[in-house]
């Protein structure tokens, strides 16, 4: 099974990403939620940035029949500059 995915930084942008794509709030759990009836599934990662601090970094992630993604583990490790560089991710402005 393949997966689509997105990179967002931050609550607030999760959040209203969310409610435009989905209509719908995320549900959390501790560090795992879900959002949708799409089988759409949340990660919260904190993210270490090249200055010290941490990036709270959500990675939302989807079945779907055009995905190009079979690990999501492999997308997991990606740095937080690695991130910056995904042309799909929602930073902080």
């Amino acid at each position: 099974m393949a997966f689509i995915y997105k990179w967002i930084e931050g609550r607030q942008n999760l959040e209203e990403y969310c409610q435009k794509r989905f209509n719908d709030k995320p549900h959390f759990c501790e560090t795992i939620g879900k959002v949708g009836y799409e089988g759409a599934k949340i990660r919260l990662i904190y993210k270490r940035k090249a200055d010290g601090g941490y990036a709270e970094m959500y990675l939302l992630y989807m079945p779907h029949p055009k995905g190009t993604v079979y690990w999501i583990s492999d997308i997991e490790t990606m740095s937080y500059e690695d991130i910056r560089l995904d042309k799909t991710a929602i930073l902080r402005q």
